[in-house]
């Protein structure tokens, strides 16, 4: 029902100011299961990993928003719900790669509405009832030629309409019997557009129509615009009532032609004769919704284009924000870098025409990047923004040719800007230098980070330059005192998975970091060591653990569970017995092969969800980061990572860990597949004939075994 949730949106106020298309509440980039790609040189777009440099990896929203506001200064307030926010908010830092719902919150803050039903419901022409209402009112109150007794009763009237759209209305009977006393000229008038909008809410299009039509000519100048204004509305609901198919989707022909062409000589009728009348710009809008239901979309396109350009937000329906997602939903995919000749929506196709995906990604490899040559084609489009045009020439060279010198040659040294496009120029300059291996990148980095004053801009160039520290293997340059590198998440970043024993250690240590920083370094010190067999250096830095160290509350999912250090405090378990953590890994410094030391490991990950399939925990520390992306340049733990399926093996394979140990090592070995078949303890697979051997045995070696008796079945 999401396309009719929008498509209907143009039905809404039919004596009011109003949106031609709703934003609709369902985003991909919003998914909860996006996660941002902690790089700036993206080739292709994930959703959520926008940065605040104009590239192919960005969310054409988002390049596009960014280009709309160096242009007009102010994109308006959005009415896109940051659903983002909900869940990072609290801690979330400049530099974390973004969707287009945050981003927009950001750039255009200001949403009133306290939560989403207003977006759910827009698909209801009555959303605008009150607004229509007290235009109304006003309108009869200024009027001349009414008498005191008239105005009462046309405004009774008007306040007395409550339309649902629900179906079976009767607004227009009710209006009828209200307004039966109105006699003069004037009076009669007005109550013959109350009983038009009354059949307009009723659904009762042919009859509206009709009752508009015969109002004829009047003296009163906002009767004679409403008048036009719903009538073309009138017309565009006809049109619409065919549009649509069985499920809310556009139809492959659109509404009715003939009424969709009067729907538009109807609104452009009224935009002559009031170019700035008080219906003005909702009508420009409605003339975009005539345009997409009559499928022209070179029309649509050339409406997109002026609104764009209006410097008057007066004179725009809606925010620019909320334009670019309706832009989005309605016509961008269908647009390429023939279709458009203006600069900035121009630049925005381009660039994501240079996206394309790395081999070990899906994507058609027929289907490659535009060429140089194509975008050459389009200069003679950029006189007066050659900065634009010479950034999107060295933005192919850097994401598409791999040639930072071209980049260099392209922008020159010294840029600096406090636009969006500026910036990118300056930033990917600097991004440049670093990808040549130059000794000035460091300085280029720090000069557009110190330069970022909108929006993002100095996160993102904090992210470039602790990508250029952790490569020139500069890491303790992040955590130096006085370092620009301020975001606590590239910071976070960095410890869990580039920083080694020694910097951990110090980060653990230092009294004057913040104290999540210290927790997150001192976890991913004490992590790595024990299940990396590291037990003797576990068992002296799980000294830095703090006192007063709690455990995370089952019901905070606010705080990372790689900060919980409290963990390591473990006391050991009952079930199976077990003794403190410190003391387990002990015994396995002495021996790191003692089979009820490797069980008590195993049950300390377990019971504290650190096995590599559990989200939160080993999914951010274990598995490793891609090459190119923060934290991915080295690994400074190397070994293999301690798997309970392998220490089970290793003690149902020898004889002299004894029966109990090994009757809880089948028993624990075949629980790992428990309930969904999928292995759970490690990455490998055994398979079903393996599991169910091991049950066999369970039953017959160790009959009388606790861990025999309370198993019945294998996976």
């Amino acid at each position: 029902m999401q396309l009719r949730s929008l498509a209907l949106a143009a039905l809404l106020a039919p004596l009011a100011l109003a949106a031609p298309f709703a934003v609709s509440p369902a985003y991909a980039s919003a998914d909860s299961t996006c996660y941002p790609k902690w790089k700036v040189r993206q080739t292709d777009m994930n959703g959520c990993s926008s940065t605040a440099l104009l590239s192919p990896g960005n969310d054409t929203r988002v390049n596009l928003l960014m280009l709309l506001h160096d242009r007009h200064g102010s994109v308006g307030v959005s009415n896109i719900p940051d659903y983002d926010s909900y869940y990072n908010e609290r801690r979330r830092g400049d530099a974390q790669p973004f969707n287009f719902p945050y981003f927009a919150a950001k750039l255009a803050p200001g949403r009133k509405e306290e939560d989403d039903s207003a977006l759910f419901e827009s698909g209801t022409r009555c959303l605008s009832n009150d607004a229509g209402s007290a235009a109304f009112i006003a309108a009869v109150g200024l009027a001349k030629g009414l008498s005191g007794e008239e105005r009462a009763v046309l405004a009774a009237a008007r306040s007395a309409m409550k339309p649902q759209c629900s179906g079976g209305e009767t607004n227009r009977a009710l209006a009828e019997v209200a307004i039966r006393n109105v006699t003069s000229k004037t009076g009669k008038a007005f109550a013959d557009y109350l009983i038009a909008a009354a059949a307009f809410y009723d659904g009762d299009f042919a009859a509206a129509r009709a009752v508009l039509i015969g109002i004829g000519k009047t003296d009163n100048d906002w009767l004679a615009q409403a008048s036009a204004y719903m009538l073309a509305r009138v017309i565009l609901n006809q049109a619409t009532e065919t549009a649509f198919g069985e499920y809310g989707d556009l139809k492959k022909e659109g509404g009715d032609r003939s009424l969709l062409a009067a729907a538009e000589n109807a609104f452009r009728g009224y935009l002559k004769r009031w170019p700035d009348g008080a219906y003005a710009a909702s009508a420009r809008g409605l003339l975009r919704r005539v345009y997409w239901l009559s499928q022209e979309r070179q029309k649509l396109l050339g409406e997109y284009i002026a609104q764009f350009a209006e410097r008057d937000a007066g004179r725009r329906n809606i925010s620019l924000v909320d334009l670019v997602q309706e832009l989005d939903i309605k016509l961008f995919g269908e647009l390429g870098p023939d279709d458009s000749s203006d600069p900035e929506l121009l630049a925005v196709i381009v660039l994501r025409e240079m996206r394309y995906y790395d081999e070990a990604e899906l994507g058609d490899p027929n289907d490659g990047p535009i060429s140089r040559q194509s975008i050459e084609a389009l200069r003679g489009l950029y006189k007066g923004r050659e900065d634009l045009f010479d950034y999107l020439l060295a933005a192919h060279a850097y994401y598409v040719d791999n040639n930072p010198a071209e980049v260099l040659r392209l922008i020159p040294a010294g840029e600096t800007g406090n636009s969006y496009v500026g910036y990118s120029r300056q930033l990917l300059r600097a991004v440049a230098l670093d990808a040549a291996g130059d000794a000035g990148a460091r300085a280029a980095l720090i000069a557009a980070l110190n330069a970022g004053k909108l929006p993002f801009q100095r996160g993102t160039a904090e992210l470039g330059l602790a990508l250029h520290l952790e490569r020139t293997k500069a890491l303790d340059l992040v955590f130096a005192a006085g370092s620009p590198v301020r975001d606590p998440d590239i910071r976070e970043i960095l410890i869990r998975y580039a920083a080694g024993p020694s910097l951990l250690r110090v980060r653990s240590a230092d009294r004057g970091a913040p104290a999540a920083e210290r927790n997150v370094a001192l976890y991913a010190l004490l992590y790595k060591q024990l299940l990396r067999g590291r037990y003797a250096d576990f068992l002296k830095d799980s000294a830095l653990i703090p006192p007063n160290a709690k455990r995370i509350a089952p019901d905070d999912y606010e705080t990372p569970r790689f900060s919980e250090v409290a963990v390591f405090n473990w006391a050991g378990s009952q079930q199976f017995a077990c003794p403190s953590l410190r003391a387990v890994a002990s015994t396995l410094a002495a021996n790191p092969r003692d089979p009820r030391a490797q069980l008590c490991l195993g049950e300390f990950v377990r019971t504290n969800g650190m096995d590599p399939d559990y989200y939160g925990v080993t999914e951010y520390l274990d598995e490793p980061r891609d090459k190119d992306e923060l934290g991915g340049a080295s690994n400074p733990f190397p070994g293999t990572r301690f798997s309970r399926l392998d220490a089970y093996k290793a003690i149902i394979a020898n004889p002299a860990a004894g029966p109990e140990n090994r009757a809880y090592a089948l028993h624990r070995a075949i629980r790992c597949y428990a309930p969904s078949g999928i292995n759970g303890c490690d990455e490998t697979d055994q398979p079903e004939s393996v599991r169910k051997a091991w049950f066999q045995q369970l039953k017959r070696e160790f009959p009388t075994s606790p861990w025999s008796k309370n198993l019945n079945l294998y996976w």
